[in-house]
């Protein structure tokens, strides 16, 4: 199997380049890919088939850095919908979807685009990137139209949801029957709240712009290793396997047609963990919890975000928005409430730490203006005859 990757990754310029001179025959000989090369080779360098193969181009968002390119072959596209088609999700000609990711240069909203068109769903276009779609649109869209699936980022859930509230306006619509969450880490917590939220299953779907879309959770959250164009690897800080159950870095390789990758160190906290015994999906599971960089380092202790997850989602009262900020040894947690919540910041530190013996300051404060989610759109279309 491991020969498939190696295959498909001498089909791209920079492979030859990267692996020129070195003996493949041993899969732990072979170096690792790193965020830095891929951003600073030519795009065309890591294309792995022909141009006119060719169906979309990409990049990510260039938030750490230099923005990544990723290119999707016409055979990709069909792999990428398969990943949501063969899904616990069960999209169908039936279902409406609205789907709030970016139409921009990411892939999550193209993924779903694709999966619609070749099941016949209906589809609905409600970029989260476009001033015409601004929260409050997405909430009279969703009363108007009443879609079966809605596709968003974790933190719109809550926005939409609490815009929905201030309008007085029920969730979920009729019809709602799942919500599918890319593009943020969603722990056991965070979901159990989002479901407890909505009243519908929380799918999520993990990928990158980079790899594709990868895994779709099933109905418990797990991520089963399933997908036969991936290869995932777990490894300590020195580039060694560790032992299923214990949490390290991630290494990714992908046998994608427009861009493959062969062992690549995304920097993604990863645990691979065998199936229970008793469950009826034999199936490794794939435990994400988050960037390297997202973790902060407290008296000798990490907390990755998946850790903060679950310790925010285990409050009392749950926050709208969060934040949390470390600057030495002081770690704040930055907490909006909603309008109707009147909550002292002195009581969440002191649960905070009862949960965790994490001794952090706390700030009750506004991240986002209430009043700017519920406002309407700024956009208006140009008008060449006015009439006075």
């Amino acid at each position: 199997m491991d020969d498939v990757f190696v295959t498909s990754a001498l089909r791209s310029p920079f492979y030859r380049k990267k692996l020129a001179g070195l003996t493949l025959s041993k899969w732990e000989d072979i170096p690792f890919t790193t965020k830095d090369e891929l951003r600073n080779t030519s795009a065309y360098d890591l294309l792995g088939a022909p141009i006119e193969d060719i169906a979309t181009y990409h990049e990510t968002s260039g938030t750490t850095g230099t923005p990544t390119p990723s290119w999707y072959s016409h055979s990709d596209v069909t792999k990428e919908f398969k990943v949501i088609l063969q899904s616990k999700l069960n999209l169908n000609k039936n279902d409406i979807l609205l789907n709030r990711f970016p139409f921009a240069l990411a892939i999550p909203s193209f993924i779903l685009y694709w999966a619609c068109q070749e099941t016949g769903a209906t589809h609905i276009g409600a970029d989260k990137a476009s001033m015409i779609t601004p929260d409050r649109r997405v909430v009279e869209i969703m009363q108007r139209a009443k879609p079966s699936i809605l596709a968003l980022l974790p933190s719109e859930a809550e926005k939409i949801f609490e815009v929905a509230k201030q309008l007085h306006i029920p969730f979920p619509t009729n019809g709602l029957r799942a919500l599918l969450l890319a593009g943020e880490l969603v722990s056991p917590k965070r979901k159990e709240y989002f479901e407890k939220l909505w009243g519908v299953p929380v799918f999520t779907f993990f990928g990158s712009t980079e790899t594709g879309g990868l895994f779709v959770s099933d109905q418990d959250g797990y991520y089963r290793l399933n997908n036969p164009h991936v290869k995932i690897e777990v490894v300590d800080d020195d580039g060694h396997p560790v032992a299923h159950g214990v949490r390290g870095n991630g290494v990714l390789s992908t046998t994608r047609e427009g861009m493959p990758l062969l062992r690549y160190y995304n920097h993604d906290l990863l645990e691979i963990r065998d199936p229970d015994p008793a469950s009826e999906d034999q199936t490794p599971v794939l435990i994400h919890y988050g960037r390297d960089e997202n973790t902060i380092i407290w008296h000798g202790k990490e907390w990755t975000f998946y850790d903060l997850q679950e310790l925010i989602y285990s409050l009392d009262r749950i926050p709208l928005l969060w934040k949390v900020k470390q600057n030495g040894d002081t770690v704040t947690f930055i907490l909006q409430y909603t309008p109707d919540q009147d909550i002292p910041s002195d009581r969440i530190k002191n649960e905070i730490y009862k949960r965790s013996d994490l001794e952090a300051e706390v700030r009750i404060e506004e991240i986002i203006p209430i009043e700017k989610l519920v406002g309407k759109p700024a956009y208006s279309k140009y008008v060449h005859i006015e009439k006075e």
